[in-house]
């Protein structure tokens, strides 16, 4: 799950934020137990990490590659229809609901303000992310590939290979183009749609409309030419990218 998807997560479970955990299930290894009882009194998300803070400690969900949820306040759904496979990771219920996670790592943070354990200015969708510092962290990375860098998420908290895909087609940029070989202006391109597109996957996402209005993920050939999508695994993260080598030529340093 990508950024947006958790940011919707946190607005959908807001009814559990002071509610008390009246009972804990799950194949998590890491104690859940400790979690009965428990009131929650925040859950915020931060790129791909959706927090739950109780008392002393916080609750950290990555969702990873494959992970999902569902919750239902008051006997109705308030999340989207996502697969579901494989026992549950961490069920929780509260007077008013429940909740259940799949294929997560669940993690605890030992403060009882796990906001202030993250840097915002470098999570997309945070009022205070700062392109500055995006612009200067890119450049620490001169002979990565750009499909990496979008990935890092010291620089580009919740972009995931999906906002990867749109954000590089939208810009034209090659996703095997080092960072080095990039121009200024493309760099600058690039770190304003990782904003820019991640606001727009929210909105889509909220309408249940994200697959039907990608341009390049999953495709079989170029909207704006017509010609065959080139897909690859690449990089040091081996990920696959969906790419139109004629939109998306490599750049030459200007």
């Amino acid at each position: 799950m990508e950024g947006p998807s958790i940011h919707l997560a946190a607005e959908q479970l807001r009814p559990f934020v002071g509610q008390r955990i009246q009972s804990v299930s799950g194949n998590s290894k890491v104690g859940i137990e400790r979690l009965r009882g428990k009131r929650v009194k925040d859950i915020f998300a931060w790129g791909k990490h959706l927090v739950f803070q109780l008392d002393v400690f916080a609750v950290r969900v990555h969702f990873l590659l494959w992970g999902t949820f569902a919750a239902a306040v008051h006997g109705q759904s308030v999340t989207g229809d996502y697969r579901r496979s494989g026992p549950p990771r961490l069920g929780l219920t509260f007077r008013n609901g429940c909740l259940t996670i799949w294929s997560a790592s669940i993690k605890f943070i030992e403060s009882d303000c796990a906001r202030a354990k993250y840097d915002f200015t470098a999570d997309v969708l945070s009022p205070t992310w700062s392109a500055r510092q995006a612009l200067a962290r890119m450049r620490r990375f001169p002979d990565a590939q750009i499909g990496d860098v979008l990935l890092d998420q010291s620089v580009f908290a919740g972009v995931g290979n999906i906002i990867k895909n749109e954000v590089l087609f939208r810009t034209g940029t090659s996703p095997l183009a080092t960072v080095a070989e990039l121009s200024p202006q493309a760099r600058r391109a690039i770190v304003h749609d990782a904003r820019t597109f991640s606001f727009r996957f929210l909105e889509l996402r909220r309408q249940f409309a994200l697959r039907k209005n990608l341009e390049i993920y999953g495709r079989r050939s170029c909207p704006h030419c017509g010609r065959p999508v080139s897909r690859r695994v690449h990089g040091q993260r081996q990920r696959r990218s969906f790419y139109c080598t004629w939109c998306q030529p490599a750049r030459s340093k200007a």
